[in-house]
């Protein structure tokens, strides 16, 4: 995969906010410059910025409204809060959509309204564009874009940046770090790995899970994963969000417009890097296959939380698996983030899948002071401490932008594992796609039922690999939009 440059404007945590965007006229610069360096002042040596104090000063009504459309009715109360936190530190007004009706159809109908058009929202999937594509305002100057950690996460179409995301769910390899450093000191070891860090290859993770099973008594574990959970209805995990690695990287490697028709086919074209990873878990595991059937995920994350096993597979969402195990004997600050690293014929270094899961943009087609305020409120969004605390603890997800600060993180290690290894720059992240998943049908009836049969020794792999293809497309042809 090609190495991807990262932007040349990069942030990375300055003590100060930069200017928020260039602004179309001397009146609106004067208003928003105002208005959004109060809201994202330098901030003092807690990692907070001076928006508390600024809030006890209300800032004077500009007269200027930014009108939002989010497609989320339960997060209505949540975006009322930030647009009044943002009218008193700028005195820009801000407008959410009631929520009552968060359809592609709504949506339309706010961005193409005579008066009162929506300038900035919010969309889910990448083929929910051609829904409003003739309102698509070129991102690729905004701040915000050039303030992502890595531009691919970005949604790009027609030559332009019609998509940024709001934040990304980190998915891969959870580890024990003590179960790794118990690893790492043993004399008897056959690997040179000395710490987590050093790993970014599939081989070097084969290599290290071998000898570390090899090994497993001397480390106390049943087995160096807990073992895949194929059990009805408890499989996502690999039917759902490891499969969409491979998948994903097939789209990228190959330009595929994820927005267009052409994301309707695929041809699995990195079969034998998800069957290695498959394999590679399944033989060092904590069960024998014949059992995979009958293992939940809440068996997995038992024996991953008791000290049974050194790794498990799964996003920031697992620790609530976590906490919830009753004998748990794992520190949670213990874990962190292993990229599940697949061969994909490649020689680069991998980094962590990263799953964008909201994605914002801005309609060219509202009036130019509108669009300008909607660019500078999403800029405010991902720079302040209010914006981001907005994004980290309301939303619960990980901004990808070098103006974010690990303090303004959501509460849990595993988003802070996720964001160092996003920081890195000398390895190549996916970008994993989930949302283009033709739906739960065909990831019960197609990769369930067929991965199960190749698990038990009773489907050939080609014939699971045609199945995922053939599938893939009879289930998308059933989506609309």
């Amino acid at each position: 995969m090609k190495k991807i440059a990262q932007p040349e404007r990069m942030l990375h945590m300055k003590t100060n906010t930069k200017k928020i965007i260039a602004m179309a006229s001397l009146v609106l610069g004067a208003v928003l410059i105002i208005g959004v360096l109060a809201a994202c002042g330098p901030r003092n040596n807690m990692g907070n910025n001076d928006e508390t104090s600024s809030s006890a000063h209300a800032a004077e009504d500009t007269g200027l409204t930014v009108r939002v459309f989010q497609p989320q009715a339960s997060q209505a109360a949540l975006w009322e809060t930030l647009a009044a936190d943002y009218k008193t530190l700028t005195g820009v007004s801000v407008v959410t959509n009631d929520g009552r009706d968060g359809t592609l159809e709504h949506l339309r109908e706010t961005l193409q309204a005579e008066s009162n058009a929506t300038a900035l929202f919010f969309f889910n999937n990448p083929r929910e564009y051609n829904a409003w594509k003739e309102n698509a305002l070129d991102l690729a100057g905004s701040e915000a874009y050039l303030s992502l950690l890595d531009n691919r996460l970005a949604l790009k179409t027609d030559a332009k940046v019609v998509g940024l995301p709001v934040g990304v769910e980190p998915f891969g390899i959870i580890c024990n770090r003590t179960i790794l450093d118990n690893y790492f000191a043993l004399e008897t070891k056959t690997t040179g790995f000395t710490e987590i860090g050093g790993i970014t290859t599939h081989a070097e993770l084969e290599a290290l899970i071998k000898d570390m099973h090899a090994h497993k008594a001397d480390l106390g574990i049943d087995g160096v994963f807990a073992a895949p959970a194929l059990k009805e209805e408890q499989h996502g995990v690999w039917t759902h969000r490891l499969l969409s690695l491979p998948l994903s990287h097939e789209f990228h490697r190959n330009n595929v417009d994820l927005t267009g028709e052409s994301v309707n086919e695929i041809t699995f074209q990195h079969a034998e890097g998800y069957r290695g990873f498959y394999d590679l878990m399944a033989d060092h595991g904590t069960a024998a296959r014949e059992a995979l059937a009958e293992r939940g995920y809440a068996d997995a994350a038992a024996e991953f939380a008791e000290g049974r096993a050194a790794m498990i597979l799964g996003g920031s969402e697992f620790l609530g698996h976590f906490n919830s195990v009753p004998g748990k004997i794992v520190d949670a600050g213990e874990i962190a983030f292993l990229p599940a690293f697949m061969n994909y014929g490649e020689t680069e270094k991998q980094g962590l899948a990263l799953e964008p899961v909201l994605y914002a943009a801005v309609n060219a087609k509202a009036p130019e002071e509108e669009r300008q305020a909607a660019l500078a409120f999403l800029a405010w969004l991902f720079s302040s401490e209010k914006g981001m605390d907005f994004v980290s603890n309301k939303l619960n997800l990980l901004a990808p932008y070098s103006t974010a600060d690990e303090a303004w993180l959501p509460n849990n290690p595993l988003s802070v594992s996720a964001f160092q290894w996003l920081k890195r720059d000398d390895v190549t992240h996916i970008v994993s796609l989930t949302a283009l998943s033709p739906g739960e049908e065909f990831r019960t009836e197609t990769v369930h039922r067929h991965l199960l049969g190749y698990t038990r020794g009773e489907t050939p792999w080609e014939e699971f690999k045609d199945r995922v293809v053939t599938g893939w497309r009879e289930f998308r042809g059933k989506i609309e939009y």
